[in-house]
């Protein structure tokens, strides 16, 4: 029964918190010092925002992937999205924003003339194929388009985070969660192996499809990293805002709750 409750109230919260972070993107976004001549810089700026928020959306809307096998994949695009956000702030934002969208369309020209060369007569291959051809002629003429086959920044995740004062996120955010994306020993063996029950056998590992009880605290994470997000933009261009950051917001709202659970179960 009280689980049930307690479930209720957090599904609850999870709906006032997506309501939040929208209504905080949209703030921020309003108060953006938009310069029109070089709007694909700020483009850049929001469209990271909104992945993040997006990201953070989706984690609370779906407590079925709030465990260990999913919910660190989201966790990890977060931190890494948070580091390129503030590395493109941190010094000449505008050159590095304008960097960040050449790479980009970059890896798209790479990947049109990787669909040309399949040999496939699939004609919706050829109307893919035309679709990001005009989505790249839209952004920027192909031949002007230069594929960088390095990395955007020209510097790794770590190098970035250094730079911007992020070490500790680096090493104990998107490292651990590192592992779980690319399906490392320290992952798989505890949470896709178990000990074989057979006495017999030594206790060797076998696989398992493992489940584990939900766990919301992988949001209350993804709120903080999305309030990292959103104060690097809010220190960056002096933007002021009167709602909460998510993260203060969802303490605050997870503790009336634990509060009003225990008076019903009479636990002072």
């Amino acid at each position: 029964m009280v689980e049930d409750e307690y479930y209720k109230m957090i599904v609850n919260i999870m709906d006032k918190y997506c309501h939040m972070v929208e209504k905080s993107l949209d703030a921020r976004w309003n108060l953006m010092p938009v310069e029109i001549f070089d709007s694909e810089v700020y483009a850049v700026i929001g469209g990271l925002l909104s992945r993040q928020a997006t990201m953070s959306i989706k984690l609370a809307k779906n407590p079925g992937i709030w465990n260990g096998h999913i919910a660190p994949l989201i966790l990890r695009s977060m931190v890494d999205t948070h580091i390129t956000l503030a590395w493109i702030l941190v010094k000449d934002y505008k050159k590095r924003a304008k960097q960040f969208i050449d790479y980009g369309l970059g890896q798209e020209k790479k990947l049109i003339e990787h669909l040309k060369n399949e040999e496939s007569t699939d004609p919706k291959l050829k109307e893919i194929i035309s679709i990001k051809e005009k989505w790249l002629e839209s952004q920027k003429y192909s031949f002007l388009t230069e594929v960088n086959l390095g990395q955007w920044s020209e510097k790794n995740t770590r190098e970035m985070a250094k730079e911007t004062d992020l070490e500790g996120l680096y090493k104990f955010a998107y490292e651990p969660f590192s592992a779980v994306s690319h399906s490392m020993w320290q992952h798989i063996s505890t949470h896709n192996l178990i000990q074989c029950r057979n006495p017999l056998h030594k206790g060797h590992l076998v696989p398992e499809i493992i489940s584990f009880p939900l766990d919301e605290d992988y949001v209350y994470k993804s709120s903080k990293y999305l309030s990292k997000s959103f104060s690097v933009v809010d220190k960056k261009f002096d933007i002021k805002t009167v709602d909460s950051l998510p993260i203060d917001w969802y303490e605050e709202e997870y503790n009336c709750m634990i509060e009003e659970l225990n008076r019903g179960l009479g636990v002072r």
